[in-house]
């Protein structure tokens, strides 16, 4: 007769009548004690799927990240791909068979698994007997087999190393921030003394060649530092600034401010004159924008016509005088903006800088005229030089891309009119001459960034010609006007009643009369705020430009 041994779920058919359940075994002892041990390995790996399967049921799939896990071993590194460190497992004892979970031949199914989501399918599970349905060789078999340790058990490791792809998000450890710095506002008094001191120490940078330094002063039992930086004008036509860094303690606090100071050009005034000429009076004039002088000026006026200064007036007179007078005026009806008087002088230099050395050279190209010569500028930026007296034809040529210098001899006389297009110094030791109107092709009033300058300069005169010259009409001058020694009208006394209108600058060592030749009125750029024309002169003061007049605190218990 055959016997059928069910192991596990596995049908072993060993004759053609074979049915389903279990006997005492009829065999002889050794085969019995191979089917023994064949029994017992099978349900080892039985248990050990069983025990996988309801590990990997318990874990939502979708959950873990895929790992590559590498573990460094005697200078070797083994990887194992997509799954976590494994622990190592004893098999199964004998006496742990009895909680197994039993299976009966004919269901061939496990209790309901566990489900960790919604979407996971109930893994399927092998048939196992119950610990009372084995035979006694079997579980002696079993009992009596050595315990053999997972592979991954024998693997010692010193470093584990992780690397993938995750969902999750591991919050970043929290560091702590660095000091926040406050900002308080500066005193009014304060603010009065800074800006007072710093104005008086800027004039260690006068005149000097020093590119930083530190200043230190005492004021109500504190004490300040400031730190003066230039930044000169790397241009012909930039502004030199001064970065100026203050700082002081205040109750166990660093407190901090910054100012920007530039210095001054000639070009910044709408007007400048170093000494008033006291036959002279301003009367029917009217400036727009700063003006200054180092004398004392002399104003007239009547019931119908008085000067108007509409930015700032400054002197470093005592104040100013009256003169021909009708009637009267209030002091705010003329200067509009304020008058201060006992001001620093601002000092002329005794020669403007040749336009063929320094700075003025940078990028510039340079006419050298020996001779009295006729300049005409034309709009489409081209210009005709012709020198006076002479049959020789006119020389037309067009100006540089970059800053054009013409530049007269020592005894030379420049005659200039016309309608610039470029970026023009006219600069004679002698005199310059205006006989008509300069204007830029681009109007700065109405186009942005308008890109025409003009310069006109002499160390000695700079004079408007007669009027059978320029004609009976107003006179327009677009530029920043230095005539070191006097600025001139000629015929002054010839009435015409036209104005001449100055769009621009006017420095001068002292102003002959315009009328009844002329009303002047004069405009300020306010390019000149930022840029000058092309190598004119700058003075020996520095002014504030900006500050927002607020410390920067910060507090020692926070500062690392």
């Amino acid at each position: 007769m055959s016997t059928t041994t069910v192991l596990a779920g596995t049908l072993l058919d060993d004759g053609p009548n074979a049915s389903y359940g279990i006997e005492p075994s009829r065999a002889q002892p050794n085969r019995s004690i191979k089917w023994a041990a064949g029994f017992s390995a099978g349900v080892h790996i039985v248990l050990l799927f069983a025990f996988g399967f309801a590990t990997l049921s318990s874990t939502d799939s979708n959950n873990i990240p895929p790992l590559n896990v590498t573990i460094e071993e005697d200078g070797k590194d083994l990887v194992h791909d997509g799954a976590p460190p494994v622990e190592a497992t004893p098999p199964p004892a004998a006496h742990m068979l009895e909680d197994t979970p039993s299976v009966t031949a004919d269901s061939h199914s496990t209790d309901a698994p566990r489900q960790t989501g919604a979407d996971t399918a109930p893994a399927p599970s092998p048939e196992v007997l119950s610990a009372a349905e084995m035979p006694e060789e079997v579980l002696a078999s079993a009992a009596s087999l050595p315990e053999t340790p997972i592979a991954t058990e024998a693997v010692s490791s010193e470093f584990l190393v992780t690397s993938g792809t995750t969902e999750h998000v591991v919050p970043a450890q929290a560091t702590e921030a660095p000091p926040v710095e406050e900002l308080a506002a500066v005193p009014t008094t304060e603010r009065e003394m800074l800006e007072r001191q710093i104005n008086k120490k800027m004039r260690v940078f006068e005149g000097t060649e020093l590119m930083q330094t530190t200043l230190s002063w005492q004021h109500e039992g504190k004490m300040y530092t400031a730190l003066l930086e230039r930044h000169p004008a790397v241009g012909n036509t930039d502004i030199e600034h001064v970065t100026v860094q203050i700082s002081t303690e205040e109750k166990g606090k660093r407190l901090r401010t910054q100012m920007q100071m530039k210095r001054l050009a000639f070009s910044h005034f709408t007007q400048l004159v170093d000494h008033w000429d006291t036959e002279v009076q301003f009367h029917d004039d009217q400036i727009a924008g700063r003006f200054h002088s180092n004398s004392e000026i002399l104003v007239g006026y009547d019931r119908k016509v008085a000067p108007r200064f509409l930015g700032k007036v400054t002197t470093a007179a005592r104040g100013f005088a009256v003169a021909n007078t009708v009637g009267l005026k209030r002091r705010d009806e003329m200067f509009v903006a304020g008058f201060e008087s006992g001001v620093r002088r601002i000092s002329l230099p005794p020669r403007f800088l040749p336009a063929t050395t320094g700075e003025n050279s940078a990028n510039a190209e340079v006419h050298k005229l020996a001779d009295d010569t006729r300049i005409v500028f034309f709009s489409d930026g081209t210009y005709s030089l012709k020198r006076v007296g002479t049959h020789e034809e006119e020389t037309i040529g067009r100006l540089a891309d970059g800053p054009t210098y013409f530049v007269g001899d020592r005894r030379a006389t420049l005659y200039v009119h016309g309608i610039i297009r470029g970026k023009v110094l006219v600069y004679s030791p002698e005199r310059v001459v205006v006989e008509g109107s300069l204007i830029y092709s681009q109007n700065p009033r109405s186009v942005a960034n308008a890109p025409d300058f003009l310069g006109l300069a002499s160390d000695n005169v700079v004079e408007i010609a007669r009027p059978k010259v320029t004609g009976p009409g107003d006179i327009e001058i677009d530029a920043a006007v230095y005539a070191r020694d006097r600025f001139v009208v000629t015929d002054e006394h010839i009435p015409a009643y036209a104005t001449l209108f100055i769009y621009g600058n006017l420095t001068a060592g002292t102003l002959s009369a315009t009328e009844p030749r002329y009303a002047t009125k004069l405009e300020f750029d306010r390019r000149f705020e930022t840029l000058r024309p092309p190598g004119f002169p700058m003075t020996n003061r520095y002014e504030i430009e900006s500050w927002d007049g607020r410390w920067t605190v910060e507090n020692y218990d926070r500062v690392q």
